[in-house]
């Protein structure tokens, strides 16, 4: 986030410390919410192992992974603790794990439709960019753009199903059981695609600003975000 904002640093530093702030604030709380989500959803499906580690709370010290936050902070891309789930104590088996991964990602889209509803009855103004902050309001409706926009791109991106993300078990639980079990084999290796897929896009982003991640993600969140705030 900081190296991709630095541009912004030299033009307008108060700016650029705003977006920062904000911004980091706003992850921290998509982060926390997400993982709060696959707890309690553990919990509901009858595994009880998130709560006996503390993670069935809206504390986000017990979800901040501290190597992901510092990351995240440096160039925008980062992690939580994952929430650990005994897949054998879920009562609905292969499917609650299908229901505990997609909890994550849905309880952010759920979030950024309910932050959504202060531009719908223009309970705040739209602030896109902080140049244009002037007063308490503008802080709060560039926080809440922020805090919407960072919700929906974190619940899609977790929907990729390439492992660890959620999407692969939300699939993995889906799949027929004469698919699962080579499946289960892609998973154990399925993290290096993902990681060779966030190293190109640094590199491309960095060397010759392509975004491939970007053309990925922003156009169904762009979507959700028109259908969550009612702006176009």
């Amino acid at each position: 986030m900081i190296l991709q904002s630095l541009d912004l640093l030299r033009q307008d530093p108060v700016a650029f410390f705003l977006v920062i702030g904000i911004g980091l604030a706003g992850l921290v709380v998509g982060f926390t919410v997400h993982e709060f989500s696959h707890a309690f959803s553990a919990h509901v499906e009858g595994d009880d192992t998130a709560r006996r580690m503390g993670r069935l709370t809206f504390n986000p010290l017990k979800h901040i992974d501290l190597l992901g936050f510092l990351l995240l902070l440096v160039v925008g891309f980062g992690w939580a603790k994952p929430v650990q789930v005994d897949p054998y104590n879920l009562r609905h088996g292969r499917l609650g794990m299908s229901l505990v991964a997609f909890a994550g990602p849905f309880s952010n889209f759920v979030l950024a439709f309910l932050l959504g509803l202060v531009f719908r009855f223009d309970l705040l103004p739209i602030v896109l960019q902080p140049g244009r902050i002037s007063g308490i309001e503008e802080v709060l409706g560039f926080a809440a753009f922020l805090a919407i926009f960072f919700n929906l791109i974190l619940g899609i991106f977790n929907l990729i199903p390439l492992p660890p993300l959620d999407g692969s078990k939300v699939l993995g639980g889906l799949l027929p059981r004469s698919l699962y079990v080579p499946y289960l084999q892609f998973e154990r290796y399925g993290w290096i695609p993902l990681i060779g897929l966030i190293g190109v896009n640094l590199f491309l982003s960095y060397a010759f600003d392509i975004n491939i991640l970007g053309e990925i993600l922003l156009p169904p969140a762009l979507f959700l975000f028109q259908l969550a705030t009612g702006l176009n």
